[in-house]
């Protein structure tokens, strides 16, 4: 009898899985479309130079509207990233500040429609952002969809490279991608995808080319004599968004990955920073979420 019963539920299990049909989940973002999100990132770094670690903790906490202006003929949409009201605590060596802004900040962005960033205020970075790290500058966080249609339990690799148009070098990303399964988030039908995203770093940035743009998480004060930054390591991202399967769009995501890389500060003969010099190491991990607003 329990075979019997084992076998009944294999046939079952089994016609569903037959039954389930392939559909597509790429993003179709349409000009005039306008997206609210609220985000929060949180990062837990250790900066380490000259011999010590200095701790970095980082809680950014805002409300993000994103308008699609065009969308090209591939399905890559340009769009407007409105971040504000926006607050910031930091917490270096154990001193905490905390600044807030109501003043939108506002920047452009390119968005395939398998979810890459392609670019950024015409750039593939962030200004401000370490490269390959998602949610240290703000903006879209997704995972990788499918070229194909599929169904749930369907995988898929992809590998891609974002070039540095700011200097040298690139960062090439592994992506191995899941479609989990189907989920009701506020009475909108989504398709979940997990991306499991490995980011290797290997760039120069040309400090002329930045022009002042660099954040917080760059080192400044090294005034002219700071020629470029190499950075060199590795960044991981396990990223989960639930995909809009009607309206093809971002419901929301949760981020969470780690960094462990190393930043050259490569300066003119004979001139010196005053603050940390070089290799400083960054490592840690880091979470965003982005949930509708």
């Amino acid at each position: 009898m329990r075979r019997f019963a084992a076998l009944v539920f294999l046939v079952f299990a089994a016609c569903g899985s037959i039954g389930a049909q392939a559909h597509t989940i790429s993003l179709a973002y349409k000009a005039g479309d306008t997206y609210k999100y609220a985000l929060h990132t949180v990062l837990d770094y250790k900066i380490g130079a000259e011999g010590f670690a200095i701790p970095f903790n980082l809680e950014m906490t805002g409300k993000q509207t994103i308008t699609v202006k065009s969308v090209d003929s591939s399905g890559t949409a340009d769009v407007t990233v409105e971040l504000g009201d926006l607050s910031v605590k930091t917490t270096t060596n154990g001193v905490t500040n905390t600044t807030t802004t109501g003043a939108p900040t506002n920047f452009e962005m390119k968005v395939a429609s398998d979810g890459r960033i392609v670019a950024v205020n015409g750039s593939s970075f962030t200004n401000g952002s370490l490269p390959g790290v998602s949610g240290t500058g703000g903006g879209l966080v997704t995972a990788i969809l499918p070229d194909h249609a599929v169904k749930p339990g369907d995988t898929w690799t992809k590998d891609y490279d974002q070039a540095n148009p700011m200097g040298t070098g690139a960062v090439h990303m592994t992506s191995k991608n899941k479609y989990l399964r189907d989920e009701q988030v506020k009475n909108v039908s989504t398709a979940v995808v997990q991306s499991n995203i490995v980011s290797n770093l290997d760039l120069t940035i040309d400090m002329s080319a930045v022009a002042g743009q660099a954040g917080s998480l760059l080192p400044t004060g090294a005034g002219a004599g700071l020629q470029s930054l190499s950075m060199k390591g590795t960044t991981t991202s396990d990223v989960t968004s639930w995909i809009d399967t009607g309206a093809r769009r971002v419901v929301k995501t949760h981020s969470s990955g780690s960094i462990d890389a190393t930043m050259t500060l490569n300066m003119a003969a004979g001139a010196t920073t005053p603050g940390l010099t070089g290799p400083i190491t960054f490592k840690g991990t880091q979470t965003t979420d982005m949930n509708p607003a």
